[in-house]
């Protein structure tokens, strides 16, 4: 009994630290200026946004204070893309997550969504308050290149 209870011991000691490590903690911090997830009934309207290979199109997009936007994210690329809402820094961190663990998965982080060649997924996000807020495709390779300039963009969010 007490080597199995050992063995248990050492088994979860073990495993807890990669359950951390995989799991995406910058979503459990508010950040009220980047604006909250949006409710899907409230939607103001809808912004298309392809996903090439490397780059969004459109990389550069102003909303309004206080609108709730659908952005319909449409993969034409040949691998998967991600867009994540987020500051400089946490759009940096989790980079530097997704090279250590580059088949992590996050279903449940409402700042960001990932899309399969050929696929088209959405994010709703509500706009909170004025300014510019980032977005960036987090993956390995994707977000800051040799020869170009990263798959990222900008949201002016513009006073009411």
């Amino acid at each position: 009994m007490k080597k199995i209870l050992i063995v248990s011991a050492l088994t979860l000691g073990l495993a807890s630290p990669v359950a951390f490590a995989q799991h995406d903690h910058h979503s459990e911090e508010k950040n009220t200026s980047l604006g909250n997830p949006g409710d899907p009934g409230e939607v103001s309207r809808t912004i298309e946004i392809t996903m090439v290979d490397n780059r969004f199109k459109p990389s550069e997009i102003k909303v309004k204070q206080g609108e709730t936007v659908k952005f319909l994210l449409n993969n034409t690329g040949k691998k998967k893309h991600e867009m994540m809402i987020g500051t400089p820094e946490d759009i940096d961190k989790h980079n530097k997550m997704m090279k250590k663990f580059p088949d992590m998965e996050h279903p449940d982080e409402p700042n960001m969504v990932s899309v399969a060649p050929g696929k088209t997924a959405e994010l709703v996000w509500h706009f909170t308050e004025a300014g510019t807020v980032d977005f960036a495709c987090p993956l390995p390779g994707h977000f800051k290149g040799m020869n170009f300039p990263g798959m990222k963009g900008t949201i002016e969010v513009e006073t009411k």
